[in-house]
């Protein structure tokens, strides 16, 4: 199992993955978002992945709007055509649809 995680202002999260040996195979992703303080806003997380030519792939965010000290866990898969050559995770804070802010990690 390898882990991306990070934590910004409000927001923790991280997205677990298996180690595989082929980067065009489906690629099982436990996505995870703890909103860490009561100030309104909610929190989002979402994967990220480097393709064989070094672009980013940024997936659709999972939302937590359950207020602070609540984490919500999502089991999805990710796969491409081009390869996942590196993995990452997106953590923010959101008002509405404005970012306020994030942070990111690969492994």
């Amino acid at each position: 199992m390898a882990t991306a995680s990070c934590s910004t202002a409000g927001a923790s999260g991280s997205a677990k993955t298996v180690k595989y040996s082929n980067p065009r195979d489906e690629l099982p992703v436990t996505l995870s978002v703890k909103d860490t303080s009561a100030d309104g806003h909610h929190v989002r997380v979402r994967f990220l992945n480097k393709s064989d030519g070094g672009s980013i792939r940024k997936w659709k965010w999972r939302s937590n709007k359950d207020g602070n000290g609540t984490t919500k866990v999502w089991e999805t898969s990710a796969q491409s055509s081009y390869g996942i050559y590196e993995k990452g995770v997106e953590v923010a804070r959101f008002e509405g649809d404005r970012l306020l802010n994030s942070c990111t990690d690969w492994i």
